[in-house]
């Protein structure tokens, strides 16, 4: 078997995907806003700005300028840290619970028209083998 063509054949489709609508809507939740709400809702809702890099693999400059900006439109909050002063909390608002709890229902929605497009079997082996395939990601 030729796995060098089969992964050119895979890095099409990807690109394919992304080119599609809902691929890009997809990618909304997998960058920026939705990453990082979606990191705090998964996380207690709440974080260090350095715990928030490392979870989603972004520079400090970039977090602080993303914080920023969620800062602005009210969906985040910091605050010092009670056992730290020299540490900042971010945390999510309201607001930001509820944007993360839309574009999640979104994608869901999304996300289970695909797969009820592919029936029941495909949809059922599409997902054992996106786990398995994540399960042999190397760690580092």
């Amino acid at each position: 078997m030729d796995y060098h063509a089969l992964a050119e054949q895979l890095m099409d489709l990807h690109v394919l995907l992304h080119q599609s609508p809902a691929g890009r809507q997809l990618e909304d939740l997998d960058r920026g806003t939705s990453l990082a709400l979606g990191y705090l809702m998964a996380h207690h809702k709440m974080a260090h700005p350095k715990e928030l890099g490392r979870g989603m693999a972004v520079s400090s400059a970039r977090v602080a300028a993303l914080l920023n900006h969620l800062e602005g439109q009210g969906l985040i909050r910091r605050t010092a840290d009670p056992d730290d002063n020299r540490q900042t909390i971010v945390s999510l608002t309201a607001a930001g619970e509820e944007r993360i709890r839309q574009r999640r229902a979104q994608a869901v929605a999304l996300l289970a028209q695909l797969l009820e497009r592919l029936g029941p079997e495909d949809a059922a082996a599409y997902l054992r083998l996106r786990k398995k395939l994540i399960e042999a990601l190397p760690e580092a």
